[in-house]
């Protein structure tokens, strides 16, 4: 029964987890406004989707809590659960009574049509059969999202899936094998984006570093950059989470140099520093795999942006372990971290090993990390005072202090803000300019528009 007065029918789409998830709520809302549904952020909605993150057991809490406060907040809207969480926790998610839909990833391609079936039928959301699919693998061509003009940056999911099994992380069994998009069809996607007035593109999966080995090497993540730099003129290239051994000799140097559209910003996914606890994870490299990298890409200190995850308190993480990850991060030149406390994650190898370091050291040890994360973040900041910087403008803000001014990020994604002066009117969103930073306070840098 439809619930709203507006002619169309109104879907709020709420998103936990990672940009692919992010990128594929983009695509569910593409095919609603298709199918002609109104995508809102504000009641009343006909329909609630919750796109479910189930990385770690919170996440999965999260998930279904969102669900649950959705029934009772929305009570005559239809609310569907979809994402990882599903496959993660069918039981959990059937527990969930008065769901219209319930899908895992593979049923996202389903959403739109199920939901836009059950809204226009002459019954309330609360009879008839819920369609149900705890399936993970989402075909990596489908659920594509659409170009909306007016933004600056827009992600572009080129892969799907992971192989590498590592012993805490139970996405390969939520998201299934790695699967890439034909180079072809990302090139036109970006083109799209190109001709809608995007002036950056972010390239994400679940697994990047991967790409094009379900191809059988016939292309990677490197001959993909390489063509985009070639065929794409004016549109910048950020990337999204790699490993170190995954880093090439090409992708280094296309970072190093400010002449090529690829932004100077890595993100680097470490979990930790320590051998010993690598080796207990899974991953396939080692520390001084991860010193090579930095060493590499930080000889102009503040020119490359370089974030990291690290976990902490994993079992087989000793004090002296620790403090070797905590060594590390002090050494290098990070720009950000993300820290997650270990939490054993049903499903994987290490979820059934004992838990041997206590919840109160877990939350010293990622206060310490992330206490160190905040001074290494000011230090990059800081660093690239009076350097000029190039800043894509994403939106207009009203600063306390400056009055208004435009926001952006700058090429090695430090935020930033310009005051708008009287010749810098004609400026508007997707536009890249030139500013020199002044001072850098409340998490952003304040800057000038170079002359």
């Amino acid at each position: 029964m439809r619930q709203s007065s507006s002619l169309k029918p109104r879907v709020l789409i709420e998103t936990l987890g990672c940009k692919v998830n992010h990128y594929e709520s983009q695509g569910l809302a593409a095919g609603f406004r298709q199918t002609g549904w109104d995508v809102v952020k504000k009641a009343p909605f006909d329909a609630v989707v919750i796109n479910s993150c189930a990385v770690t057991a919170e996440a999965g809490r999260q998930s279904l809590q969102s669900a649950r406060r959705a029934l009772k907040r929305y009570p005559e809207a239809l609310v569907a659960l979809t994402g990882c969480e599903v496959v993660a926790d069918p039981e959990k998610v059937l527990e969930i009574k008065e769901l219209g839909a319930i899908f895992g990833n593979h049923g996202k391609k389903n959403l739109v049509a199920e939901l836009t079936r059950k809204i226009f039928a002459d019954k309330s959301r609360k009879t008839g059969s819920v369609a149900v699919d705890f399936s993970g693998e989402l075909e990596i061509d489908l659920l594509r999202a659409d170009s909306i003009r007016g933004r600056s940056r827009a992600v572009v999911k080129v892969q799907d899936g992971c192989n590498s099994f590592c012993r805490y992380c139970i996405i390969p069994y939520l998201r299934g094998r790695c699967r890439s998009l034909e180079p072809e069809k990302v090139l036109a996607e970006c083109r799209e984006l190109a001709a809608a007035g995007f002036r950056e593109v972010v390239l994400t999966g679940i697994h990047l570093g991967r790409y094009g080995d379900d191809a059988g090497k016939s292309f990677s993540l490197t001959s993909l950059l390489l063509r985009m730099v070639n065929e794409l003129p004016g549109l910048r290239v950020r990337l999204g989470s790699l490993q170190p051994h995954e880093i090439t000799p090409e992708i280094i140097e296309l970072l190093l140099d400010p002449q090529i559209a690829v932004c100077e910003h890595l993100h680097l996914s470490l979990q930790s520093a320590s051998d010993r606890v690598l080796g207990a994870m899974g991953r396939p490299y080692r520390r001084s795999d991860i010193e090579d990298i930095f060493m590499q890409l930080t000889e102009g200190v503040g020119r490359v942006a370089i974030g990291t995850d690290l976990i902490v308190g994993f079992p087989a993480e000793t004090e002296s372990a620790f403090a070797e990850t905590y060594a590390l991060i002090e050494k290098v030149s990070l720009t950000y971290l993300h820290v997650f406390p270990y939490s054993p994650r049903q499903g994987t190898v290490a979820a059934s090993w004992p838990d041997r370091v206590s919840a109160t050291e877990k939350k010293l040890r990622a206060k310490q990390i992330a206490d160190l994360g905040r001074t290494k973040r000011d230090e990059f900041a800081q660093a690239n005072i009076g350097r000029p910087l190039n800043v894509l403008i994403e939106t207009k803000k009203e600063d306390k202090g400056e009055g208004a001014c435009w926001f952006g990020h700058s090429r090695n994604y430090l935020p930033t803000i310009i005051p708008i002066s009287e010749n810098m009117t004609q400026f508007r969103a997707g536009d890249e300019i030139i500013v020199t930073p002044r001072k850098w306070e409340n998490g952003r840098l304040l800057a000038e528009k170079s002359t």
